[in-house]
């Protein structure tokens, strides 16, 4: 069986600031001709067993502790120890973590292997001073060069192929000194850019997965500030981006592109981060106020045929209070969602829905977990069966046997 490294594509970065876009054919980079090939899903490892009905025995256990997994455990800032993104790949779950605002790369590149040596495992070290996320396409694993490790070097993605024992450097993206998102439509990846002082920030495609890239957006900046793309994501018919104009105060933009059409500027954009939530054909904005996992859930908003943002509430409620959404991600069938949520007593609780569009009460409550003493759970990911959780303070755990099995 090969894995489906499907997932819900998240969301796509969008620039409101009245600006004509750029057409296609304006500024492209290329590769040299030492490309990587093509990856090919039939090298996937399985990252999904088949389940039974009913909840499986779900007992939690503690993986590793910080001091335990190699890169994190050197990391010196508090920040550069949150164990803030968790993939499921080829087998193995991928470890996100750093903090590019103190520059603590380049990153060594961690997996834990469940099946295989039961250990953790390294993939070559990423020069970024964080891994913010990963985004599974078909046969490969994406993650954006948030902060290329080096002043103001220009970055593009990082792709780990099934079968590859070491993530492939993509082309750079002349004046991309930060790359925050990378989403999927079609046979394209598209990523979000944050400039220098006075420079453009950029939304740009690539057809051959990231080794070559064309423009499609741009956000101008003024002499005295710059620009960031920072959210991508997208469904088959609509592609939104958001950022917003730095130092602050400054201003959010957002733009979304419906079909093959041209983007369009959304209005009154809110403030906080605004972070796309994909499953199928439905869309929901969150806001945060900083990166998912690493700051705090604000609101949630889906986007009208005004292009305009209207609140909304499709998260599930806990009993004693507001709950509060802190990760989400795919589950063992892609027609699935999972979501980690935090309740007002400390608890978290593991949801999961087949229909994102339906609002708050179409979800399942699968699991109940209680608070962590000095810590608290940031991340999740779904492999083989268990759900694994990353925490605040680094830590890792599992949750064996999410459902039961077949």
């Amino acid at each position: 069986m090969t894995s489906r490294v499907r997932w819900l594509s998240l969301s796509l970065l969008l620039a409101c600031g009245g600006e004509d876009p750029v057409g296609s054919d304006e500024v492209s980079t290329s590769t040299s001709d030492d490309a990587e090939p093509e990856p090919d899903p039939a090298l996937c490892s399985p990252i999904a067993v088949p389940g039974g009905p009913g909840l499986g025995a779900q007992n939690l256990e503690l993986v590793a502790v910080r001091s335990a997994i190699p890169g994190l455990a050197d990391q010196p800032t508090a920040h550069g120890r949150i164990l803030g993104a968790l993939a499921a790949f080829d087998g193995r779950l991928h470890l996100g973590y750093g903090d590019y605002s103190a520059n603590t790369g380049p990153i060594a590149a961690v997996a834990w292997d469940p099946s295989g040596s039961g250990a953790f495992v390294e993939f070559g070290t990423l020069p970024t001073e964080e891994i913010l996320w990963f985004r599974p396409g078909l046969g490969t694993l994406y993650s954006p060069a948030a902060d290329p490790d080096g002043h103001q070097e220009s970055g593009g993605i990082y792709r780990l192929d099934c079968g590859r024992d070491a993530w492939h450097v993509g082309t750079p993206i002349p004046g991309a000194v930060h790359v925050y998102d990378v989403a999927m439509q079609g046979d394209s990846i598209y990523v979000g850019t944050g400039s220098l002082s006075g420079a453009p920030a950029l939304v740009m495609a690539s057809q051959d997965y990231g080794e070559s890239w064309t423009e499609v957006l741009r956000r101008e900046s003024v002499a005295d500030r710059f620009s960031r793309f920072t959210f991508a994501g997208a469904t088959p018919e609509q592609l939104f981006v958001a950022g917003r104009d730095y130092p602050s105060p400054g201003t959010a933009f957002a733009w979304i592109r419906r079909g093959a059409g041209e983007f369009e500027p959304l209005v009154d954009p809110p403030d906080p981060s605004l972070v796309p939530i994909v499953l199928g054909d439905a869309m929901v904005i969150a806001a945060f106020t900083g990166n998912p996992g690493r700051s705090d859930y604000v609101a949630s908003y889906r986007i009208s045929g005004t292009n305009s943002f209207v609140p909304d509430s499709p998260w599930p409620t806990l009993p004693g209070g507001e709950a509060k959404l802190v990760a989400w991600g795919p589950d063992g069938q892609p027609d699935r969602l999972l979501v980690l949520m935090a309740g007002a007593d400390g608890t978290t609780s593991i949801q999961r829905t087949d229909d994102l569009a339906s609002g708050a009460t179409a979800w399942q409550e699968l699991a109940v977990l209680e608070p962590l003493v000095g810590d608290e759970f940031v991340s999740l990911a779904l492999l083989l069966g268990d759900l694994y959780l990353g925490t605040r303070e680094g830590s890792l755990y599992a949750l064996r046997q999410l459902d039961a099995p077949a």
